[in-house]
């Protein structure tokens, strides 16, 4: 069965702005018992503020917490170069799960779509590797036709759906084939992915509250009646403390006191805000 609930990891950084690898380890080890994976240095994980080296530092550390098998490792990149050169790095480590951000600023059509994933699938034939479609932050409107092409590629095992593709799930579910995964980058809807067909979540809160998220999968995949009460508690704190990378990192320092600050221009969290953020971690941890 394809793991439920994939852990979108936040990266910590420090005031002065380095990496907080202590921080990041800690978290990785308390996410292990209760998710099915990590993707590692995605949209939550700041990647555009992140140099290559750091990058697979982060991916060898995940790897070495969870097991390689459960990292999923972003490669987005703005060019097909560069792209290639950081998946030469992640699989010389022994990751072989890839995702990767459609081509974004730049316009291109729908085959520069796809030759851009098919330049990765023959670079690497024996990675699987995930379509990470998210309009908003590419200015990419991937359709469902195009998608049905990328996913035809050798290699491709599934796609992550985030912004305006998740609101589509139904649409993209329909041009699965046999044995694809399908996770939503939306946090509050594992219930409407599992019933469309797909396989889970890439829930960057699930990094805070990794007990509520695992006990709401544990409950849907047993038709528990437990489910709708804890469907609700999820629903209440993604607009509290998942709906920006800032407030994200806020839950991650009430559950541990690290500073999880950030590299890139991110909105404040007033003083309400954080309260409340604090307030649902201690309720819900």
């Amino acid at each position: 069965m394809p793991a439920r609930i994939i852990s979108a990891v936040p990266v910590p950084f420090t005031l002065d702005g380095s990496l907080d690898l202590a921080t990041y380890d800690a978290a990785l080890a308390t996410l292990a018992p209760h998710v099915g994976g990590a993707l590692v240095a995605g949209t939550t994980g700041e990647f555009p503020a992140l140099d290559d080296d750091e990058r697979v530092e982060l991916f060898r550390r995940a790897a070495d917490l969870l097991g390689a098998e459960r990292v999923i490792a972003h490669l987005g990149h703005g060019s097909t170069r560069q792209v290639l050169r950081l998946a030469d790095a992640v699989a010389a480590i022994g990751i072989r799960r890839f995702a990767l951000l459609s081509p974004y600023y730049l316009p291109t059509d729908d085959d520069g779509v796809v030759q851009f994933f098919r330049a990765l699938t023959e670079a690497h034939p024996q990675a699987e590797v995930y379509a990470y479609i998210f309009p908003e932050r590419t200015g990419m409107d991937v359709s469902p036709a195009t998608l049905a092409r990328v996913l035809a590629l050798p290699g491709m095992v599934g796609v992550k759906l985030s912004g305006g593709a998740a609101a589509r799930l139904p649409e993209y579910a329909a041009v699965l084939g046999p044995g694809h995964e399908l996770y939503s980058g939306d946090d509050s809807t594992l219930p409407a992915v599992l019933a469309s067909g797909g396989s889970g979540v890439v829930s960057g809160l699930s990094s805070a509250f990794p007990e509520t998220f695992a006990a709401l999968a544990r409950a849907l995949d047993a038709g528990s009646p437990e489910s709708d009460a804890i469907q609700a508690v999820v629903e209440e704190i993604v607009p509290l403390a998942g709906s920006t990378v800032a407030r994200l990192k806020a839950a991650m320092s009430a559950r541990d006191g690290a500073p999880w600050a950030s590299r890139m221009a991110l909105p404040a969290v007033d003083d309400a805000t954080l309260k409340a953020i604090r307030g649902a971690v201690a309720a819900h941890r």
